[in-house]
């Protein structure tokens, strides 16, 4: 392939090739990003989780649903769920399966907010709201 070992700097999308191609006075030309080689699945892997921002540094979110378990207890951690945390706040908003557990929670909402708290990264959470 003739533009695999091109020095041509590769415009990313057709807007700027076309601003070029007008300043320049030059007709537009093909798009060069079609002639790339396929990734291998290993690249395109790789290439996914740095774009995610997986396998980097843990968020708060991370840390409590994978502790969700010792958190809440394996039986209520079954009928509610960590759904979002607010983090200009603190407020970490539960998902429950219904009244009931809603109620549990609120009844041990501050041995809740100890254990969260005592997590890496955690301690900024202040409040939890149940729904």
């Amino acid at each position: 392939m003739a533009y695999k070992n091109s020095n041509y700097k590769k415009l990313t999308s057709f807007n700027e090739r076309r601003l070029l191609s007008e300043f320049l006075e030059l007709p537009l030309g093909e798009d060069l990003s079609k002639h790339r080689e396929p990734l291998s699945m290993k690249e395109l892997v790789e290439k996914t989780w740095s774009n995610w921002g997986l396998g980097e540094e843990r968020t708060p979110e991370q840390s409590i649903s994978e502790n969700w378990h010792k958190i809440v207890g394996k039986k209520l951690s079954m009928k509610c769920a960590p759904e979002s945390l607010n983090t200009k706040n603190g407020i970490l908003y539960i998902k429950t399966s219904g009244g009931p557990v809603k109620q549990e929670l609120s009844f041990s909402k501050k041995q809740l907010l100890i254990r969260i708290r005592k997590i890496e990264g955690c301690s900024s959470v202040t409040d939890l709201k149940f729904s």
